[in-house]
């Protein structure tokens, strides 16, 4: 009897992975078409672009794709599996076996483990780095032959020392620092006291120097222009690259440090460490899934065809990820701690799993 069970235990495990992979591959090929025919047209109309481009699009591309729905083929594998297993009566074969439900669900719940461990490695080692190379050449409208990347930055707007500050871009030179599209609103207690336009800033020797100035005073709504004006606000170039890291395209020892160095000048640091959190928690809502999906295959007849218990179980799992967001969203504007929103929604819909489990148990 040992023996039959670890079969069909086997059984479980692989008829779950087959589906996953096949879920997985739908969803690539798909999205990636449907993303392909949205920016072909923008592609190709780079200097010298041919099908190489798009083969390049193609590889940058579908490391994001695979990393963001991941969780979603292993939602829609369970409910599959599950719900497949039911209409063959197999689980009702297996129970009669003396398999419980934790049993049936422990390969399902094995196999998610490892998709887990796999999915945070390929982001951490593959998405983060493609990703960095996606945005860098969709900012240089797929130019062909790109030099090496450097350290960039685009369409800043952060707030510090009282003002707001976006430009167009950020570069490195050597020791300095060259911001271009320059625009600073200067704030005092909630009112605008001036407005700053500048065609570039620069760094060097421990000052900003603005360049082809143009400035507008709200109190005496005067407006003057000037050829060189220095800057004193205290923003450091380093606590500048900073504040404007992109956390899905930094590896994570990388913005472990920027976390670190922002908490050392003060500034906000509530989008990057719920940002930083989310990178293990969102590979970890694979392991939610086979618990969600369980009413797929072990609800009773009498409460509900088949059907409509696969739908409530894949809407359990969507409604996961609806949750998800929102608690990152919350996280990032500080609306709650990081940790909530990064955690809370795995925690709580690990708890209804459970539960849903014992039901069906008792």
């Amino acid at each position: 009897m040992k023996y039959a069970r670890n079969i069909l235990t086997n059984y479980v495990g692989r008829m779950f992975f087959v589906r996953f992979i096949g879920l997985l591959i739908f969803f690539v090929i798909i999205l990636q078409m449907l993303d392909l025919l949205n920016r072909s047209s923008d592609i190709l109309l780079a200097e010298g672009s041919g099908w190489p481009s798009l083969l390049r699009y193609i590889s940058l591309r579908t490391p994001q794709i695979i990393s963001q729905f991941t969780p979603f083929a292993a939602l829609l594998g369970v409910v599959l599996t599950l719900a497949g297993l039911s209409h063959t009566s197999e689980i009702t074969v297996m129970r009669a076996a003396g398999m419980s439900v934790n049993r049936v669900l422990f390969p399902l719940g094995f196999v998610c483990g490892l998709i887990t461990l796999a999915h945070f490695i390929f982001h951490e080692t593959v998405t983060v780095r493609t990703s960095e190379l996606l945005d860098y050449w969709e900012v240089n409208d797929y130019a062909v032959d790109l030099p090496p990347e450097s350290d960039t930055r685009t369409d800043i707007r952060i707030n510090y020392d009282g003002e707001f500050i976006s430009a167009e871009s950020a570069a490195r030179y050597g020791d300095a620092v060259v911001l271009t599209g320059v625009n600073i609103d200067d704030m005092n207690d909630g009112l605008f006291v001036e407005a700053i336009e500048a065609r570039s800033a620069r760094y060097a020797d421990g000052a900003w120097r603005l360049y082809g100035v143009r400035n507008l005073n709200a109190l005496d709504q005067t407006v003057s222009q000037a050829d060189e004006v220095i800057w004193t606000n205290s923003l450091d170039p380093e606590l500048l690259f900073a504040m404007t890291l992109e956390p899905e395209q930094t590896s994570l020892v990388e913005l472990s440090a920027k976390i670190e160095q922002l908490n050392n000048d003060r500034a906000d640091t509530r989008a990057p460490m719920t940002a930083f959190l989310s990178r293990f928690s969102k590979p970890m809502a694979t392991l939610v899934m086979p618990l969600l999906g369980a009413i797929a295959g072990f609800g009773v007849h009498r409460q509900g065809v088949l059907l409509a218990r696969a739908v409530t179980g894949a809407a359990l799992g969507f409604g996961y990820f609806v949750a998800e967001n929102l608690a990152l969203a919350f996280g990032s504007l500080g609306v709650v701690p990081a940790i909530i929103g990064a955690f809370f929604p795995l925690a709580i819909f690990m708890v209804v799993g459970f539960s849903i489990i014992l039901s069906m148990e008792n």
